[in-house]
């Protein structure tokens, strides 16, 4: 099977395995959620550059909010397709009623560590993230530390151009799946399609939805995500 073929089979695959989740995901209350989100890497030499995240998760289409991410971190680049990372992220959880349980339900800090390399196929770009948490989480009566570890499958298609540059629309994918370190070990699983511009170099924009399973519930997002690189080199 030639380059084009195997693209080809990727795409399809991916498609389909997106569609059917989708279409037959569920939610307790019936309603989808949204997650705002902004990623940042700058570079400040060969081999360290910067991370920066925030994420706004809502637990409906309009602003309910659910959960906020501040996350950052440091890349050490191992060459150009592959670096390690180690960082922080505070994580507080809000309830669904605010006026029954106002203000922070759970808070977490975490901590993380992880591994991510690319590789492509003709004009297809994969990428692999394997990532270990150590999570504190902590209500008013309980506290709790929990090991977490992910791995992220992503493949983006670019679809006017040979490869993501300016002006490229571009389709991304992705599965994770989220495992403890317990005797219960499935924690979740996420499958995201999105539509993405690349409106400058180092800046786009992607509009997607994700299905997110936990335990035995499936639920749907709609997600909008800005990425934006700096070179400082």
């Amino acid at each position: 099977m030639n380059k084009l073929k195997k693209m080809f089979v990727y795409s399809i695959s991916f498609c389909i395995i997106l569609t059917y989740t989708v279409c037959s995901a569920q939610s307790p209350s019936g309603t989808k959620g949204s997650w705002l989100m902004f990623f940042n890497q700058s570079r400040i030499h060969d081999n360290w550059s910067i991370h920066t995240e925030f994420q706004y998760r809502s637990f409906e289409i309009t602003p309910n909010t659910e959960q906020l991410m501040l996350r950052g971190g440091v890349n050490y680049h191992i060459n150009n397709s592959a670096f390690a990372s180690i960082g922080y992220a505070y994580i507080p959880n809000f309830a669904f009623d605010k006026e029954v349980n106002p203000g922070v339900q759970v808070s977490e800090n975490r901590t993380w560590q992880q591994f991510q390399m690319r590789n492509s196929i003709d004009r297809v770009t994969f990428e692999h993230r394997y990532r270990l948490e150590q999570r504190w989480l902590q209500s008013a009566s309980t506290s709790r530390y929990l090991n977490r570890i992910r791995y992220l499958l992503r493949m983006n298609i670019p679809l006017n151009t040979k490869e993501v540059e300016k002006g490229t629309l571009f389709l991304s994918f992705y599965d994770e799946l989220f495992i403890h370190v317990s005797d219960t070990p499935f924690d979740r699983n996420r499958l995201y399609g999105a539509l993405g511009y690349q409106f400058l170099p180092n800046a786009n924009v992607q509009l997607g939805y994700m299905a997110q399973t936990v335990g035995s519930i499936t639920k749907e997002y709609l997600q909008l995500a800005m990425f934006h690189n700096l070179d400082f080199r």
